[in-house]
């Protein structure tokens, strides 16, 4: 298995720091062809559906080849996005998150893109707001490469668990370049909030296979980060913030805090295989997107915990099992 990892890395640099690289195809009429808008993440893009993200996120957008040079008008669009579990670069809270995200887009033609949308966490006796987002990019496709830059603000509620709660906003540079046979791409993150900043590169490899108005786009993303804003989660959130039994982790009485030692380090954090799905008729489009997070480098954490006004710590290495997660999007433009 690391021999395979260190093989795909290897392939990876070569891909993509020897061109130009991208994260999506040529825009197409809005008849023919939707902008599908994941967050990485992670996650993918959902970055915190990840990707609604971050996890960090993510736009991946299809296109019918025949209609690659007609100008995509100005218009609207929504969508809502489930997501099973919320994952960020393989980690994940102790309680599962499952986001049900609606989101509204406006995009210009010029190229530029606003997106609103609001993730409710379903896991709990009733919906709760988990995060707001608002992000606006800009995306320009000469010939084969395609770039986007996207600046992202998060608003998360005080009740959240997720990883990526600590984040206040995010900037993120993606570019690929399509190719015959494949597809490179690497995105780079700065991540902001009341922490020590946090940098991510996320080279992928993908290949879009089209049967009709069905796209399978099998791809395979590795993750590397520091985790400051994960440490301010271990620090702020993962021992206090109730679950949906609401009470604290550790019961009344006991206090608990907790430090990523390392947090600044920047490392690989996980690989993620994954398969989308789309189909486009008309002015909807429907996605479905399995993803298999392999994490890595499991962090050291440094729990203090405080009974009676005695405190004592003890450091112990975090366990990251591989997750299974998926999303399904339905999207309509106008």
């Amino acid at each position: 298995m690391k021999a395979s990892f260190s093989r795909l890395i290897v392939l990876m640099c070569f891909l993509s720091f020897s061109c130009p690289l991208v994260a999506q195809d040529k825009p197409a009429a809005i008849k023919d062809s939707s902008l599908i808008s994941q967050k990485t993440k992670d996650s993918l893009h959902l970055k915190d559906t990840s990707s609604v993200k971050k996890d960090t996120a993510k736009k991946v957008v299809t296109a019918d080849d025949e209609d690659s040079t007609t100008p995509t008008p100005s218009h609207l669009q929504v969508s809502v996005t489930y997501q099973s579990n919320n994952v960020n670069n393989g980690r994940k809270d102790s309680s599962v998150i499952p986001l049900v995200t609606p989101e509204i887009s406006y995009v210009f033609k010029s190229g530029f893109e606003i997106d609103l949308e609001v993730g409710y966490n379903v896991h709990e006796p009733s919906p709760q707001v988990n995060q707001y987002t608002l992000d606006g990019s800009y995306t320009f496709n000469p010939g084969n490469y395609s770039g986007t830059v996207t600046l992202s603000g998060f608003v998360y509620s005080k009740q959240s668990a997720s990883t990526t709660s600590e984040e206040k906003g995010s900037l993120e540079y993606s570019n690929s370049y399509t190719f015959p046979f494949i597809q490179p791409s690497v995105s780079f993150t700065w991540t902001f909030g009341n922490h020590l900043p946090d940098y991510q590169v996320s080279p992928a490899l993908q290949h879009q296979f089209s049967i009709g108005n069905l796209n399978i786009t099998p791809t395979v993303t590795m993750n590397a980060a520091t985790q400051n804003a994960y440490n301010s989660y271990y620090e702020n959130r993962r021992f206090t913030v109730p679950r949906n039994d609401g009470k604290p982790p550790l019961g009344p009485g006991i206090t608990i805090t907790g430090e990523v030692l390392n947090a600044s380090k920047f490392q690989i954090l996980d690989y993620e295989p994954s398969c989308p799905v789309s189909y486009t008729g008309g002015n909807w489009t429907f996605s479905f997107t399995p993803t298999y997070a392999l994490p890595v480098n499991p962090a050291d954490i440094k729990a203090t915990i405080t009974t009676n006004n005695v405190a004592r710590s003890y450091t112990y290495k975090e366990k990251l099992p591989n997750t299974f997660y998926w999303s399904v999007e339905v999207l309509y433009a106008f």
